[in-house]
């Protein structure tokens, strides 16, 4: 058992042996390690540092530990290694793994390594798909079990083919073509008379996944039926890999930070280490996009310059009237995105997120617009000033429901991705949608107010 560390104190530690000349002392403490945290340390340290440790360690050691990095860092500590260290560290890596770390390579380095392996085939297969689909994430399948042997077969041939616990997720069951026609769970198995059939206890509903399924659609279907490996065939219906859990992981969590980076507008590599020309590559195009749109909304304010110079207190809460809109606008399309992210809801749904939304959008207005009118009213003594921003305030919060349904679901139909354009699109309706109503009723009611 591995006790968790402090992965401060653990690098402390590491930086003691090495300021100390003793790459041997944080070799052998590495070694002790969960290998998880070996790769976050090694991450952690000077590039010459990481090669005087790589130097000592065995192809299956810096294979373990590699495994846990994620693509980028890989590359970068691969080039700590020759090519022959690392084919060998490739050969002894799960072939998912080992696809990811050579996508990250240059073309030459990538193909001069492959030749230097001693079983390419499994990782070269995977190479041809994409990196975001069930085929750039899943491995090799295991060896997989016929319908007509029977139970003491089966069970005979597992001990003699079978090397790692991992592959005893699902038993699959194919038939002389190679597809896919059922799964044997291994107590079912256990269970069985030596008699029967694999086809006689191998259940036919089995849940595959496309090779050219999304990644995110390979993690949904993880999420909905509880999964802890999903098989992954081809046009055909030939098994061709497996996913696991682990790996699901980790597309759970890159396309949770991809959402979250698109939805404020920022490239989903970006990181906060990112150079200086690339964050600004990253971030300053949508910055000059949201400007664009902030003029349309200025333009509208310069609609009722003489209402503002008669009326000056109307500045003052403008921005109460345009924030709480964008606040309520987002607030609708990120609950949107999100449900049209997990496919909870989709672009048929239109009507009945308006109507559901619209219904929220009223009561928060009539709450939200009472109160700020109450306030403006007892602020400045105009009953009317708090009927103004009141209306305003109901109306735009309407307005940003509906808009935050809408936009999203638009950009869906498009097949632009809702979370990386939204928020511009509605922040914009919100701001010119607000200014128009406060202003537009302030024009009306300009005698009562002056």
């Amino acid at each position: 058992m591995v006790d968790p560390i402090n992965l401060n104190d653990a690098l402390d530690r590491i930086q003691a042996f090495l300021d100390g000349n003793d790459i041997n002392g944080a070799v052998e403490y590495l070694r002790v390690l969960h290998p998880a945290d070996s790769a976050e340390i090694l991450a952690e340290l000077e590039p010459a540092e990481q090669a005087a440790i790589f130097d000592l360690l065995q192809a299956t050691e810096l294979a373990s530990v590699m495994e846990q990095l994620d693509e980028e860092d890989m590359a970068d500590m691969a080039q700590h290694l020759d090519v022959e260290m690392l084919a060998d560290v490739l050969d002894e890596m799960e072939p998912d793994m080992a696809a990811d770390l050579l996508n990250e390579l240059e073309p030459e380095q990538a193909a001069e390594v492959i030749e230097q392996m001693d079983e390419p085939e499994d990782v070269t297969s995977l190479l041809t798909y994409e990196p975001d689909t069930a085929g750039g994430i899943m491995t090799a399948p295991p060896p997989s079990l016929r319908r007509f042997w029977s139970v003491d077969e089966a069970v005979r041939f597992i001990r003699e083919q079978y090397r790692d616990e991992s592959q005893f997720y699902y038993l699959y069951v194919l038939d002389r073509y190679g597809q896919l026609i059922g799964v044997v769970n291994l107590r079912s198995l256990i269970l069985a008379e030596g008699t029967q059939t694999v086809e006689e206890i191998m259940d036919r509903s089995v849940i595959w996944v496309r090779a050219t399924a999304d990644q995110e659609e390979v993690a949904q279907l993880f999420q909905r039926y509880d999964l802890v490996a999903i098989p992954v065939v081809d046009d055909d219906g030939k098994l061709i890999g497996i996913v696991h859990v682990d790996d699901v992981v980790d597309v759970l969590e890159e396309e949770a930070t991809e959402d979250i980076y698109m939805l404020a507008q920022v490239s989903p590599d970006s990181e906060i280490y990112n150079s200086i020309p690339r964050s600004l590559r990253n971030r300053l195009p949508w910055l000059v996009i949201n400007m664009g749109t902030a003029f349309l909304a200025a333009s509208v304010v310069s609609l009722f310059e003489g209402t503002i110079a008669q009326a000056a207190v109307l500045a003052a809460f403008m921005p109460i009237v345009a924030g709480q809109g964008g606040n309520a606008g987002t607030q609708t399309m990120t609950i949107v995105v999100r449900s049209l992210a997990l496919r909870e809801i989709a672009p048929s749904d239109t009507f009945w997120a308006l109507w559901h939304e619209a219904r929220i959008g009223i009561l928060n207005g009539l709450v939200i617009g009472l109160l700020v009118g109450l306030i403006a009213w007892l602020w400045e003594g105009s009953p009317y000033l708090g009927l103004v921003i009141g209306l305003a305030m109901l109306g735009n919060l309407v307005v940003a429901a509906m808009a935050g349904v809408v936009v999203p679901m638009a950009l869906k139909t498009l097949r632009i991705d809702p979370a990386l354009a939204s928020s511009i699109f509605v922040t914009t309706f919100t701001d010119i949608m607000g200014f128009f109503l406060f202003l537009g009723l302030a024009t009306y009611f300009l005698a009562l107010l002056a």
